[in-house]
């Protein structure tokens, strides 16, 4: 089993969060192309020889449509495949992508913020699988459940009354978000929630919740169920050998 991305509690203590700010957004991207290599022989397989590579913020064009993508990983364009220098993965702008994960956060108004994020999440899937039925799209959402935040587009801090019920209504919202199995039909093919306890206040603490209303193991929104649900439509759709787009 995976644990949490660590490294992104770090950058939160280290730097906070802010919302015009890509930071953040790229420290969680990177957390999953580390954990999706340890953690999928397949994706592990094909980065080490060169023919999977990643990408950030990389811009998916489906006919006249564009969408921008948090994080691709895919094939590399035409050529020999270059290993990656520490045996990981190699950053390169793929040809083809052959995974999208798109990765959005609720830290404060959770209810209003929630409504976008679930229509992004909608749009997100629909817009991969124009781009190509096999990809797989995935949706992360990072909650917060701390008693106040401090948003830096404010001069005063937001309390959040009774947290757990707001993290709670942003669950739901992320279990509504259309899903599918296979290479057919619409919805997210992998879908997770993030838990975290952070009031983006000075030198403030930043957690994982592991216990509910957090998802717990077992459940399918759980960040393990999420990188196992990648890892899986990803050997079915591309196999050992990185499969055709």
């Amino acid at each position: 089993m995976s644990p949490n991305p660590v490294s992104f509690l770090e950058h939160l203590r280290q730097q906070g969060y802010h919302p015009r700010s890509a930071k953040h957004s790229d420290r969680l991207s990177l957390c999953l192309v580390e954990d999706l290599v340890s953690f999928c022989p397949a994706i592990a397989y094909q980065a080490a020889l060169g023919t999977l590579v990643y990408d950030l913020n990389f811009t998916i064009l489906t006919g006249t449509a564009e969408w921008n993508v948090d994080l691709v990983l895919g094939k590399p364009g035409l050529g020999s495949p270059t290993p990656p220098e520490d045996g990981r993965i190699r950053r390169s702008r793929p040809s083809t992508v052959q995974i999208a994960i798109e990765h959005k956060s609720v830290m404060t108004e959770h209810h209003k913020a929630i409504k976008n994020r679930k229509r992004d999440f909608e749009a997100h899937h629909d817009h991969v699988h124009r781009y190509s039925e096999k990809a797989v799209a995935g949706g992360l959402l990072v909650v917060n459940a701390a008693a106040s935040f401090q948003s830096p587009l404010r001069p005063e801090i937001t309390v959040h009354r009774n947290p757990d019920k707001l993290v709670i209504h942003c669950i739901e919202q992320m279990r509504a978000v259309a899903g599918r199995s296979g290479s057919h039909g619409i919805g997210l093919d992998a879908k997770g929630v993030l838990v975290v306890d952070f009031s983006n206040e000075p030198a403030a603490e930043a957690s994982y919740r592991s216990r509910r209303p957090a998802p717990v193991v077992g459940d399918p929104l759980h960040y393990d169920a999420f990188l196992q649900a990648i890892c899986q439509a990803y050997t079915d759709r591309f196999g050992g050998d990185g499969g055709n787009p």
